[in-house]
């Protein structure tokens, strides 16, 4: 969690520096179309997310090389999310996972303590609890 916040921070940083760098650099220029700040954040923004709408765009050699660092950057931070986000639920599945085998295992046990009280049908049951047990651990490992 405290990655994903971390790289909220950075995303803040990187289009809030941008918005002003790109505003700085281009609005000077006579032909600039970022001629304020509402329209520079506007275009980092759009810029950092790759979506790139095109209604604004930097018209100096500084800018456009700004905009190409920019859009690595959102690329780079949209991977590093979405990477953090499946690293995440995957880890929270195998977590699942180990705690559902840890909870059969303890069952069998106390099962097997009490092995001479059970019925019939019980007894299978816990057979058939640990074969599938064996078996799941077993193709886990292939």
């Amino acid at each position: 969690m405290k990655f994903l916040i971390s790289l909220l921070v950075i995303s803040i940083l990187v289009v809030g520096g941008s918005g002003i760098g790109i505003y700085l650099i281009e609005s000077p220029h006579e032909d600039a179309q970022i001629t304020n700040l509402i329209d520079a954040f506007w275009w980092a923004s759009a810029t950092v997310t790759t979506v790139g709408y095109g209604d604004v765009v930097p018209v100096t050699e500084p800018g456009r090389i700004m905009g190409i660092v920019l859009m690595f950057v959102g690329i780079s931070i949209i991977g590093a999310f979405i990477s953090a986000l499946g690293a995440r639920l995957v880890g929270s599945r195998i977590k699942k996972r180990e705690t559902i085998e840890s909870d059969t295992k303890s069952l069998i046990i106390k099962r097997i303590s009490e092995i001479e009280r059970l019925e019939k049908h019980e007894v299978d049951l816990l057979i058939n609890m640990v074969k599938d047990l064996h078996d799941e651990l077993h193709h886990k490992k292939i």
